[in-house]
């Protein structure tokens, strides 16, 4: 466990990339402690990309950049001891100069996981995050953005991440709050790219599903589709549709000539693109797409084909329908961050079922004889 005294031995270390797996284990416990640990890291971070900006230049600047990183240290030792400062002093220039450099390496850029249930491969090129089922995981990028990772999710970036560019992959769900920075940050998906300078936003990009879904919480992104050169533009509170394939797509929903030009912008015409696999809404309740990383899922009018798939990837589980009906009866309302059984019960005394559960397979039957009541959570 990290105590103020093996503070700065676990710091070295860490951003030496010599950090063991208990190491990396007992910081991101640290981490998980409170919410000040995670803002005082991100405040850390933006030490060491200036430590690493100037790194090679004027003494005068690495000194201003290193003191700025010790203030930080002491103020989260401040907090573990009711508001006594202890100041870290290393006073070998060549020591000094030493944990410069060793900043620069972008080695330890692969060990800012924060939650558990996560696995991670490191390779010569990028950091790959992989959430399993049943999970749910964050991380802090180097520059200090925060992501949030939803099961079933891949993620991976570039170990140079924020020296010349900030591009990430994602295949599954994440909510990015991105901090501001002179380099774009761009998400990579299988079918669209994201930019943005400093945003909030939850994009949902599963391989297997049949469409992508990006939400904007606030600010503004740029959307490229890789099979057109004409850039979108998302404002706060408006979600896209991309549909994969357009046997899937609403054709009330498509942007036309006749649609608003508010909804959707081409960068410098500023026009209302024709689009054959493209949905946008404006004013969306952004909690609906976003709330999942707080372990809650708000449904609104929900096929429980679509449930059933968020409800697998959330518990780890398969749902095996015995009723074709079934697939079609729709939900609204909130389902809590409750344990499986819990949930069913909820459904099957709200909706028209009856499941059973065979080791991680739920199976569902149609319940003939459901009565549904008023004071009911879901509405068909």
């Amino acid at each position: 466990m990290i105590h103020k005294n093996n503070l700065e031995e676990y710091l070295w270390k860490y951003f030496d990339g010599k950090a063991t797996l208990p190491d990396i284990k007992a910081i991101n416990q640290w981490l998980d402690e409170s919410k000040e640990n995670l803002d005082v890291f991100a405040s850390i971070k933006k030490s060491y990309i200036e430590i690493e900006t100037h790194s090679g230049k004027i003494p005068e600047k690495i000194d201003k950049a290193y003191n700025q990183f010790l203030a930080h240290i002491n103020k989260v030792e401040a907090q573990t001891e009711d508001q006594r400062r202890k100041h870290i002093h290393l006073y070998n220039p060549f020591i000094r100069y030493v944990l410069v450099a060793s900043i620069v390496i972008i080695t330890a850029l692969c060990t800012y996981l924060v939650v558990n249930h996560t696995q991670k491969v490191v390779d010569d090129t990028y950091c790959e995050i992989f959430v399993p089922y049943g999970g749910r995981s964050s991380l802090i990028l180097p520059d200090g953005s925060k992501i949030w990772l939803n099961a079933g999710s891949k993620f991976k970036y570039n170990r140079m991440f924020n020296i010349k560019s900030r591009e990430v992959f994602l295949d599954g769900e994440a909510y990015f709050d991105v901090e501001k920075s002179k380099h774009p940050f761009v998400v990579h998906t299988s079918h669209l790219d994201i930019l943005v300078l400093g945003t909030a936003f939850n994009v949902k990009s599963y391989s297997e599903d049949e469409n992508i879904e990006t939400t904007l919480v606030e600010g503004k992104i740029q959307i490229e589709q890789k099979e057109s050169d004409r850039p979108l533009y998302l404002k706060s509170r408006q979600k896209l549709t991309y549909y994969k394939t357009t046997n899937q797509f609403q054709t009330n929903q498509t942007i036309s000539d006749n649609q608003p030009k508010e909804a959707i912008e081409v960068a410098e015409e500023k026009e209302v693109v024709p689009a054959k696999n493209i949905a946008i809404e404006a004013n969306v309740n952004t909690d609906e797409s976003t709330s999942w990383k707080d372990g809650e899922l708000i449904i609104n009018n929900e096929p429980l084909e679509e449930l059933a798939k968020k409800l697998e990837r959330k518990y780890d589980i398969v749902f095996q329908f015995n009723s074709e009906e079934l697939k079609k009866y729709s939900y609204s309302g909130t389902l809590r961050d409750f344990p499986l059984e819990q949930v069913l019960r909820a459904l099957e005394l709200t909706s028209p079922i009856k499941y059973s559960i065979r080791e991680k397979t739920v199976i569902l039957y149609y319940n003939k004889y459901f009565k549904p009541s008023s004071k009911d959570q879901f509405k068909n």
